[in-house]
């Protein structure tokens, strides 16, 4: 069946932890939770831009549990969806597109783990982590230094996998936005984080997100974000599976964007 739903989710540890902060865009993941548990996920394949990052390849979680111990108050557990990250990553290979598949821990068992880091953790707390009945979990990580082609055929290769499932699908694409927006924050200040962000705004309102692979190198260099290959490989699940774009809100929280989009049937 097709993709059920999509997101762009910012992973902004404030969003968690502190209920001052980011109070605009914690409505939007909360809206984006309450449409997505509404339609009850069999699965949801998470692109992570931290994670487990491989040279020269897409990584992909091939273990049978994803764990986090965030605080003492939030701990995430979900089971992996094994067989769908296989049906996954035979397809990214069929296509020419470089993975890997890994495992941390036992070979089997509850021990066979991938700890989720908090570009996992803040989308999945509003989009998984609290639903009844919760879903399974694909956590795959993008390569930044492989081209942007390479990032969109691997999306198409998701999408395709996705399309010929029985299953219920979900797709979110963890995402933070320039990084460069403050002096005082680790990476400066440049123009180029308001400029990157504009533009990433302005193709979800056009929902052509095609238009990723047309990227301005001097921005993504001198704008920090991450977002751009997790949504480049949301444009290639989307090819495969056309969906409606909402652009839902924008804000900067200290030093870095974030935004939050949904892709929709209707």
């Amino acid at each position: 069946m097709p993709l059920i739903h999509a997101c762009i989710a910012p992973h902004a540890g404030d969003l968690i932890d502190d209920v001052n902060k980011v109070i605009l865009t914690r409505k939007s993941m909360e809206e984006m939770g309450a449409k997505l548990e509404a339609l009850k996920p069999d699965t949801v394949v998470l692109v992570n831009p931290h994670g487990f990052r491989v040279s020269n390849a897409m990584s992909i979680a091939a273990t049978e549990k994803a764990i986090a111990d965030w605080s003492p108050d939030v701990k995430l557990d979900f089971d992996v969806d094994v067989p769908l990250a296989a049906a996954i990553a035979d397809k990214a290979e069929e296509m020419s597109v470089p993975i890997v598949r890994y495992i941390y821990g036992a070979s089997g068992g509850d021990s066979c783990y991938v700890p989720l880091d908090w570009g996992a953790v803040v989308p999945l707390y509003f989009l998984g982590h609290r639903f009844s009945p919760k879903p399974k979990l694909v956590h795959i990580t993008p390569m930044r230094t492989l081209p942007l082609a390479l990032h969109y055929e691997f999306g198409r290769a998701i999408g395709r996998v996705i399309k010929g499932s029985d299953k219920r699908i979900a797709f979110i694409a963890s995402a933070d936005q320039g990084h460069a927006h403050n002096a005082d924050g680790p990476y400066g200040f440049d123009p180029a984080a308001a400029q990157y962000d504009a533009w990433m705004q302005e193709v979800i309102r056009k929902g052509y997100l095609d238009e990723l692979l047309n990227a301005d190198p001097n921005l993504v260099e001198n704008g920090k974000p991450d977002s751009l290959w997790p949504t480049t490989i949301l444009a290639g699940v989307l090819k495969e599976n056309p969906m409606k774009s909402r652009l839902l809100s924008y804000e900067v929280n200290v030093y870095f964007g974030i935004m939050c989009a949904e892709f929709t049937l209707s």
